[in-house]
């Protein structure tokens, strides 16, 4: 195994860039300029070697040869893939539990919670889909009252039509959190909140609306998929009960792996899987002893896939988050700065880097969910570049990683210029 340690020996933005599988041209030469990582990132071509490696030596290590020695080796390196992942999130191993996607993660945490008619659960309105579809279903299906929380003063960014010249969603933490402080009560029992929104970037107050929810007895889920590896967190920091994330996306990891934080003090109340608890003598249960792992992780699991996520933790903690957040910091003000010079494009993502992320969403004047179509078309089949649409503001949605680079900034608002009058 040790033959493949140079593939992990990634310590900058153009290794990074090196290591990614998007070179591929059309007949005129043309590689991708690849801007839909908030949805799958590329996997490094390192990581996929690494995760090949792990299947070969699970089955002739440690099935075939069934021994001891080989069989230690090598699930230690699974678990240090879990103690990896942690040290990114600034938390304990011991509240990490592996998961097949954050969708997977946020809806076991919200199941944790014996729902009643009448109970109250409290969401965003910049929430994913799958939240929206499992705050939905709990309505439907148990009667739970769900509110929720506008997070901009202006719902500009829900208009298809004319819009005017400003840009922007008219977002203020301020204002989501004044609305959070009217909205959010003692009643409710869990606010699930993006850390960044997938729909235009917006970057949520997370750490402050934790301490509000905490100051009125009521759990929050932080869903991180959109902000792992775009910049530096720390989910203990934020002092949420509950935080999902996965690495297919800005992490440029394999899909199908995700994990769950649930802090100490949470997992007194957590059992989704009704796993039996360990009792001391007079038979009391020993919480201290049950880890995020022993809640949720159930039957055999995927080696290769553990060990693929540590590995991509591992490349981008010696990349940099820091430095990766600097980079893609600079070419999305880029990207914005050149958007705002085209006719007829707005630029419905916050603008300030505190309140906003490397995710630019546009909308076109007088747009429609046809013509945002039409527009991500005729850039993957003319540019080659791979943006995605986002029907809940009707708009275009870009999204910079740490593997792109300003002359593909520049390319794309070439194209985006020549395109958009048309369309």
């Amino acid at each position: 195994m040790n033959a493949n340690r140079g593939d992990l020996d990634i310590s900058t933005l153009a290794q990074l860039r090196a290591d990614i599988p998007l070179h591929a041209s059309d007949h005129k030469g043309r590689p991708y300029i690849y801007l839909n990582t908030c949805t799958f990132g590329p996997v490094l071509r390192s990581i996929q070697r690494r995760m090949a490696a792990a299947l070969r030596a699970e089955n002739e290590e440690i099935i075939a040869i069934r021994a001891k020695e080989p069989g230690v080796r090598f699930y230690g390196r699974v678990e240090k893939a879990r103690h990896t992942v942690a040290e990114m999130l600034g938390v304990p191993a011991d509240d990490v539990a592996w998961l097949y996607n954050t969708t997977t993660a946020s809806r076991l945490a919200i199941m944790s919670f014996d729902w009643q008619p009448g109970d109250k659960l409290a969401v965003t309105d910049v929430e994913h889909l799958s939240t929206h579809s499992v705050a939905q279903g709990l309505a439907q299906g148990r009667g739970v009252e769900v509110t929720v929380i506008p997070s901009a003063e202006a719902n500009r960014q829900a208009r298809a039509g004319a819009f005017d010249s400003e840009d922007g969603p008219g977002y203020t933490p301020s204002f989501f959190l004044e609305r959070l402080d009217r909205l959010l009560t003692p009643d409710h029992r869990l606010l699930v909140m993006s850390h960044v929104s997938n729909i235009d970037g917006r970057r949520l107050p997370v750490a402050e609306a934790t301490r509000l929810a905490r100051a009125r007895g009521v759990r929050t889920l932080i869903d991180g998929a959109q902000s792992l590896g775009m910049f530096p967190v720390n989910v203990q920091e934020i002092g949420a009960e509950f935080y999902s994330g996965s690495v297919h996306k800005w992490l440029m990891g394999p899909p199908g792996i995700g994990f769950l934080v649930i802090s100490r003090e949470a997992r007194q109340n957590y059992n989704p899987h009704h796993a039996p608890i360990p009792t001391d003598a007079s038979g009391k249960p020993c919480y201290s002893q049950v880890t995020a792992a022993t809640l949720n992780e159930l039957g055999t699991s995927n080696a290769a896939l553990r060990i693929g996520a540590g590995a991509c933790v591992e490349i981008m903690q010696r990349v940099g988050l820091e430095t990766i957040e600097k980079h893609v910091r600079a070419l999305t003000a880029q990207l914005r700065a050149g958007l705002r010079a085209v006719p007829g494009i707005r630029v419905a993502s916050p603008d300030a880097w505190e309140i906003s992320s490397s995710i630019t969403t546009i909308q076109l004047h007088e747009g429609s969910p046809a013509r945002c179509q039409r527009l991500v078309e005729r850039l993957l089949d003319d540019y080659r570049i791979v943006v995605k649409v986002r029907p809940e503001i009707c708009g275009v949605r870009m999204g910079i990683a740490a593997f792109n680079t300003a002359a593909e900034i520049e390319q794309v608002l070439t194209a985006v210029a020549q395109l958009a009058p048309a369309i």
